[in-house]
């Protein structure tokens, strides 16, 4: 069999390092941005769901469910360092607020984290600003909350979400990993009850609209 000169093989040889570089950054980023919505469509039909939950504020303040009566509660649950589902839903989630105006003032716009490792009071008062910068300053801020790893259980448990951290050692250290995690945002009305959920992917305008037709006045 005729061999293959030299520089033809080395580039070859190249190229498969590179094809099989690719396969394993596309693996890590599949693993990185997963975000399951396995409760896509909750059981909502119990009068429990949402229930109560007592947890930390971005504030480093004690927080629970009946602070917030008298509100529409729009709960999210998910985690800083998510790449990109979390931060998408909280943008889509501020842009629908501006959009309500004087509206807006009824819903309290609430973010759990599934990361309470990594996601303390101060992580989450500085991620959540991001989202809280003007021109939104009219509109309620994000509450961020976080908790113990039973509370966060609990709370997750309340709302049928489902979370899992994925650890890879390729991305580094016991510090990197992921957290797959159901995408819903829940709201709630101001006594606590189960009003709606909207899926991933849901856009500002869409929400907006749905948000003005369910929040009454208060």
């Amino acid at each position: 069999m005729k061999r293959l000169p030299l520089p033809v093989l080395s580039v070859l040889v190249l190229l498969g390092v590179v094809v099989a570089g690719a396969l394993w950054w596309l693996d890590g980023l599949r693993q990185q941005t997963a975000a399951v919505t396995q409760a896509s469509s909750p059981d909502t039909s119990s009068n429990e769901f949402g229930g109560s939950f007592s947890l930390i504020d971005q504030h480093g303040m004690r927080r629970t469910d009946a602070d917030f009566r008298g509100k529409y509660m729009l709960v999210f649950f998910g985690y800083t360092y998510c790449p990109d589902v979390c931060p998408t839903t909280l943008a889509v989630e501020a842009e629908a607020l501006d959009q309500l105006g004087t509206r807006a003032n009824d819903i309290v716009p609430i973010f759990i984290t599934v990361d309470p490792k990594r996601d303390t009071s101060e992580k989450l008062r500085s991620y959540l600003s991001a989202f809280d910068a003007e021109p939104a300053s009219s509109r309620p801020k994000f509450v961020g909350l976080t908790g113990t790893d039973e509370e966060i259980a609990k709370a997750a448990d309340a709302y049928r979400v489902y979370y899992n951290a994925h650890l890879d050692a390729r991305f580094g250290g016991a510090e990197d990993y992921s957290v797959d995690h159901t995408g819903n945002v829940y709201l709630m009305s101001p006594e606590g009850k189960f009003v709606a959920y909207y899926s991933q992917g849901i856009s500002p305008d869409e929400l907006a609209a749905d948000l003005m037709l369910k929040v009454s006045p208060g």
